[in-house]
């Protein structure tokens, strides 16, 4: 906050009085203390204190406590800090004439909003704009709503307009709303049929909340004004100063009551707490018997949530029984619906099974707010979106709701909509928080089980890189020392992606890992392997797998199990894939497999990818595939080990760039070094690598 104030604290609980100390100071602002108003006095006649915070004493009214202060500091404006959110309290504060209330315990938020609240008064005497709508009806008949952003909104056919009409009786430049001394004024842009405002054509004029506003004459487009200001649309004040705005007795108990449970509804993340507080606050507000929230489930359809009763009590099963016309028939149409008696009016043959479940008396109100969650929408424009409704009911009938408390229900309505949708938003970020440490914790783990990305042997170096598509993935590497200095190197792919792929690849490496500790050749490990995979029932799970064998003198011995060919690249440029195998592993227990011999000398190189590497794709939908990625391998035969390992992930980054990665992707290369061993390759070997 770009402006800094001097806050004065008066009387304040001692761990509340540091933190608000701590939290003002922190800010910026200059913060002074003192114990009681008494201390108080002296301080107050500070002309450079700007705003003070009061703490509500146990028996005493905060409002006789304000007009000490303003006897000392006339429209010096004051916070007053209540122990406990009650209704009595907002209404105490309001009729003193406070700047705003906070509630204990005290918040950072609370604080801000407050003070921002309060500093308001310092401006009073500056006319300022109050937030502003429109609401009408699309093409389609939808409901949406188009804020209005000072200082200059226009609306018309032409694209450039801030709000666009494609009707053709609409001028291209149809009207502007301008901001003049913190009021709305609608001004026609010369238009060929006209503006009008309430039924009269317009030049320019004053936009009051709720004026009608119809644009392009004969089958026009209907808009309506709405100002943001509570007080004005709950009772039809134009003035945007709540101590000018005259209220009844009963208007302050509804404003009070929704202050109140306001500012508790923005603090409550836990749904159904959330919504025993508004049905409570229904109840109070009509003098209903009992009261019900209704959300829409998956299908679309209402299904009880809350059912109380005056008592603030759950309703059992015995007492929760409702016809579900009236709820269904709200939610449907989006209009309230007031019924003071069932047995009077136009048709109350409509509501037989009501009447039959000794209902007389019903109010109820959609649940809904202003949304912009839409998949596209960049036009700033929203609509009311209806999640539910808040319904309540008597058996017997009820007093004339007046307007008030017919437009409080409403409001409560809206403001719980918007509570409930943020304590549903709260809920997922906790439970994706969670899920979110839960796969962190599981990548650590699946990082920890692979080996380190490079080995080195005196006749052999390989280096490794996994990119897992998500935090966990289904591809595996390993390396292993074995009898008579030989390196196993394994590499495989579990079908799927995620945790559950995650998961098998555990289990896959523990199997595969204790049947390396046998003198085996690849084709009876693997064998092995697929039969206790098989065993294991892993569904229509399969995985892909290489396993080879390389000794200190060039021979490599390999069983490819439906795995992507790995490469031979010898140092001339030559390439081999390295196919003989068998079927993938996990499928059938009898599936067979054979080994295949390659020998490599001095400079050659063995290249091991898992699919994601050849099927990584390009904006176009074009995949890197095996002939970009042998044309690659063939320039750079003569390279080191790590120089193909990084020019290859380079050339999968710069061909995918733009595109989500779709699939784990996992490289492997080892490099055959000259050692004394390599000269005791058999005649055939060298024969067959001349």
């Amino acid at each position: 906050m770009s402006t800094k104030y001097h806050i004065l604290l008066i009387g304040l609980r001692s761990e509340s009085e540091v933190f608000a100390r701590k939290h003002f100071e922190g800010a910026g602002h200059r913060v002074m203390t003192a114990p009681g108003l008494r201390e108080a006095e002296e301080i107050l006649q500070d002309p450079e204190l700007d705003l003070g915070y009061l703490q509500s004493l146990p028996g005493a009214s905060g409002s006789e406590q304000l007009r000490r202060i303003a006897g000392l500091r006339p429209g010096f404006p004051v916070v007053v800090v209540y122990e406990e959110v009650t209704v009595a309290a907002a209404l105490d504060a309001w009729h003193g004439g406070a700047a705003d209330a906070v509630f204990f315990p005290l918040r950072e938020q609370n604080l801000d909003s407050s003070m921002e609240q309060a500093a308001r008064g310092l401006v009073s005497h500056e006319k300022r704009p109050i937030q502003a709508r429109l609401r009408f009806l699309d093409e389609t008949g939808k409901e949406r709503w188009a804020p209005v952003v000072p200082p200059r909104f226009t609306i018309g056919r032409g694209s450039g307009n801030d709000l666009v009409f494609p009707h053709m009786n609409i001028s291209r430049a149809q009207a502007e709303i301008t901001v003049h001394e913190g009021e709305y004024l609608i001004r026609d842009l010369g238009s060929r049929h006209g503006t009008f405002v309430n039924g009269e054509r317009i030049e320019q004029v004053k936009l009051n909340h709720g004026d009608r506003i119809e644009l392009g004459g004969l089958q026009s487009q209907n808009l309506t004004f709405y100002t943001g200001d509570l007080l004005q649309s709950l009772l039809g004040s134009s003035s945007d100063s709540l101590p000018d705005v005259a209220l009844s007795v009963r208007g302050f108990r509804e404003m009070g009551m929704l202050l109140s449970t306001f500012r508790a509804l923005s603090s409550i993340p836990l749904v159904d707490d959330l919504l025993a507080l508004v049905v409570d606050t229904a109840i109070e507000l009509t003098g209903a018997e009992r009261g019900f929230i209704m959300l829409k489930d998956d299908k679309g359809e209402l299904q009880f949530r809350c059912a109380r009763n005056s008592y603030k009590r759950p309703l059992d099963g015995s007492n929760f029984r409702t016809s579900h016309r009236v709820p269904d028939e709200v939610f449907r149409t989006g209009v309230r619906a007031v019924i003071n008696d069932l047995d009077v009016g136009d048709s109350p043959e409509n509501h037989t099974t009501t009447r039959r479940l000794g209902v007389r008396s019903i109010s109820c109100v959609p649940l809904r707010y202003l949304s912009f969650r839409e998949a596209g929408n960049l036009s700033g424009i929203g609509w009311m979106e209806t999640i539910g409704v808040l319904y309540v009911d008597s058996q017997n009938i009820a007093a004339q709701l007046s307007n008030t408390q017919i437009d409080a229900l409403e409001t409560l309505a809206s403001e719980a909509a918007m509570a409930i949708y943020n304590a549903r938003l709260y809920k997922e970020s906790q439970e994706k928080r969670r899920l979110d440490e839960q796969l962190a914790l599981a990548r650590d783990i699946q990082q920890a089980l692979l080996p380190e990305p490079n080995k080195k042997l005196p006749f052999v170096l390989v280096c490794s890189q996994n990119i897992p598509c998500y935090e966990v993935g289904g591809d595996y590497f390993d390396y292993f020392d074995l009898e008579d200095g030989r390196l196993g190197f394994a590499l495989g792919d579990v079908a799927g992606k995620g945790m559950s792929a995650a998961l098998l690849t555990a289990m896959l490496q523990g199997i595969f890992s204790a049947q390396t500790l046998f003198n085996l050749p690849p084709s009876e490990i693997l064998s092995n392997v697929n039969r206790h995979l098989v065993r294991r029932g892993m569904g229509n799970r399969f995985v892909t797998f290489f396993f080879g064998i390389l000794d200190p003198n060039g021979k490599c011995t390999y069983t490819n199990a439906g795995h992507n060919p790995p490469f031979y690249l010898g140092r001339d440029g030559s390439v081999r894939e390295l196919t003989e195998g068998g079927m993938v592993l996990g499928l059938f227990p009898t599936a067979q497999y054979e080994c295949g011999t390659v020998y490599l000398r001095p400079g050659d190189h063995l290249v091991l990818f898992t699919d994601g590497v050849i099927e990584a794709r390009n904006k176009k939908g074009d995949e890197f595939g095996e002939e970009r990625l042998l044309s690659l391998l063939q320039k750079n035969a003569r390279a080191t080990v790590p120089e193909i390992l990084t020019r290859l992930r380079e050339a999968v980054e710069e061909f995918s760039a733009g595109t989500p990665q779709h699939d784990d992707i996992t490289m492997m290369v080892l490099g055959f070094q000259e050692t004394e061993s390599a000269a005791s390759l058999p005649v055939e070997a060298a024969q067959s690598l001349a």
